[in-house]
């Protein structure tokens, strides 16, 4: 159910260079919008990750228990002030964690559709704030490919996504 119209919806917008990859990342969107629509996003993440190909699951961290426990004894032993301009601590998202985020998030999932020739967004509207943020949808539309171009969060003006290096001038 859409509550409100896409005219005043908070959204991610990305640049689109491949209109198959646009089609196959709006199949994963579809189908998160529909269980979300229905509340049935659930712990068994294969539905989704049956819908991405090679390409995309690469974007994706598949670390096994034992990398994740030697990363958690590496955060805690480096300096709260370099943690998180370590690059070597930087993780990117695991896929479970991301459709869990899907799952968990207080907002509606719009649509995701062509906004113009080489440019598209994807719409969604918060039902609380905080709602769970953007970043589940930046990295779906990161792993088919896509860079996000403008976030609209709806808790400040649009905005571009930092920079890794304007990350590291802020020290985090």
């Amino acid at each position: 159910m859409e509550t409100e119209s896409e005219d005043i919806n908070e959204y991610v917008e990305f640049a689109v260079t491949d209109g198959k990859r646009f089609e196959d990342l709006k199949r994963v969107f579809d189908k998160l919008k529909s269980d979300k629509d229905e509340d049935i996003i659930g712990d068994d993440e294969q539905p989704y990750l049956d819908l991405l190909d090679e390409q995309a699951r690469k974007y994706f961290r598949w670390s096994t228990p034992e990398e994740d426990e030697l990363w958690i004894k590496k955060w805690f032993a480096t300096p709260i002030e370099t943690r998180w301009t370590d690059k070597s601590l930087n993780r990117g998202w695991d896929f479970g964690s991301m459709i869990e985020a899907f799952k968990d998030g207080e907002y509606e999932l719009l649509s995701c559709k062509m906004i113009s020739t080489n440019v598209a967004r994807l719409n969604f509207y918060s039902l609380a704030y905080p709602y769970g943020g953007t970043g589940c949808m930046q990295a779906l539309v990161e792993s088919f490919g896509f860079k996000v171009l403008i976030i609209y969060d709806g808790a400040s003006p649009p905005y571009a996504p930092a920079t890794d290096e304007e990350i590291n001038k802020l020290g985090g």
